[in-house]
């Protein structure tokens, strides 16, 4: 239970209940319901609640909280109430969040402020405290579920800060590039990007050198991820040759899905 004091012998006092998600088009509604018991506050007055929410392990943002109404106070209610505070994440955000609990509880650090509107009389009408919230592991997954998060991986390929002129750079701009070429619907400049930025990372770190003719059960772990390196090599190497064999080529938004996001987690690996 979070009480938050309002005025001496007044506060108002929320218990988290449970939580709930509404999926959506790219970005998700996330809702906390709480349920509120108002103690010595002035009949007639409203609370207008809201908060933010945040990760308890790194404190990293999530969203601002808004309740779905204000809650009035009423001599005859009967209490607790419920309260509804909801906030939107984007996919991203959904990866990353699936990416901090790694499989363990949900854990969330809650902001709540309660600011008492029509209560003149009170010294300071407006307070906050902090909860701190877990949502078993097992609740939340069936509700990322729902969200689409099992088929989300997160991929993050650090682009450096040093030499804007290393190849390293060079080939972390060239994704970026693929990414947004993706985003805009153009898939065959994503992939011609995406291959770039793999030619110009083998420069860095080439590929392990193996034999086509070998049984694949005979090759090492760097001998396999390079085939599987070669294999999406070919399949991007298609995009602006049209050379006898490639110019019929034409791939659709999921191809060049597919292929930036291999040659991201080829990135990524190393």
């Amino acid at each position: 239970m979070t009480s938050i004091f309002l005025a001496p012998g007044a506060q108002l006092r929320l218990v988290f209940d449970e939580i709930g998600v509404e999926a959506g088009p790219g970005a998700h509604r996330l809702a906390l319901r709480y349920q509120a018991t108002p103690v010595g506050l002035p009949p007639g007055s409203v609370a207008l609640i809201s908060g933010a929410v945040r990760l308890q392990h790194t404190l990293s943002w999530i969203g601002a909280l808004q309740a779905d109404q204000p809650l009035l106070i009423s001599a005859a209610g009967v209490y607790p109430r419920s309260v509804l505070l909801g906030t939107t994440i984007s996919d991203p955000q959904l990866a990353g969040i699936e990416a901090d609990r790694n499989g363990s509880d949900l854990e969330l650090l809650i902001d709540l402020k309660v600011t008492l509107v029509g209560a003149a009389s009170m010294d300071y009408p407006a307070s906050d405290a902090q909860d701190w919230v877990r949502i078993r592991g097992p609740i939340w997954a069936a509700h990322a579920e729902r969200l689409g998060a099992l088929v989300t991986v997160p991929l993050m390929v650090p682009l450096p800060l040093g030499d804007p002129d290393s190849l390293r750079a060079q080939a972390g701009r060239r994704l970026q590039s693929a990414v947004r070429a993706l985003a805009d619907g153009r898939a065959e400049d994503a992939v011609r990007d995406a291959r770039l930025a793999l030619d110009l990372y083998d420069r860095l770190d080439p590929p392990a050198a193996h034999d086509d003719q070998r049984a694949p059960r005979q090759r090492d772990l760097a001998q396999r991820f390079a085939v599987l390196r070669n294999a999406v090599h070919s399949l991007a190497s298609g995009a602006h040759h049209d050379d006898a064999v490639t110019a019929d080529f034409r791939y659709d938004r999921r191809d060049a899905s597919v292929i930036v996001t291999c040659v991201a987690a080829l990135l990524q690996r190393h």
